[in-house]
């Protein structure tokens, strides 16, 4: 598998998934997003993607969702171990432009790296 391919198995598509992940997954806050945390039971990391309707209108929300899934692409083997994350949108996010919304996703997978303590994570993110 390329890298640079998101097949649908490292995708959360299930409700059952992201009320796990809600319930038992450890909360990791930042500005403009909260990620939900899990040690998954895949082969690789997932994601799954959740904006609200206090975020914007569609046209916005999947802006936003596209931003998201195109940076896990790129950098899902950043993150330690084998996890199933959930990163959720808060408002104020689409007033920012593309790259602002990249470096903030730079922070976030930053936390998320010191969280679980992986050294070459944490070097790969700067």
């Amino acid at each position: 598998m390329s890298n640079f391919t998101l097949p649908k198995d490292a995708r959360l598509l299930k409700r059952a998934e992201f009320l796990k992940l809600s319930k038992q997954g450890k909360k990791i806050r930042t500005g403009y997003f909260i990620a939900a945390v899990l040690n998954g039971t895949g082969k690789h990391n997932r994601i799954g993607i959740t904006v609200s309707k206090k975020v914007g209108n569609a046209v916005a929300r999947n802006r936003v969702k596209r931003l998201v899934r195109e940076y896990f692409r790129h950098h899902k083997d950043l993150v330690p171990g084998i996890k199933d994350i959930n990163i959720i949108a808060r408002k104020g996010l689409t007033t920012l432009s593309n790259r602002q919304i990249i470096e903030k996703l730079d922070k976030l997978f930053l936390k998320i790296a010191l969280a679980y303590n992986d050294q070459t994570a944490i070097n790969h993110i700067d």
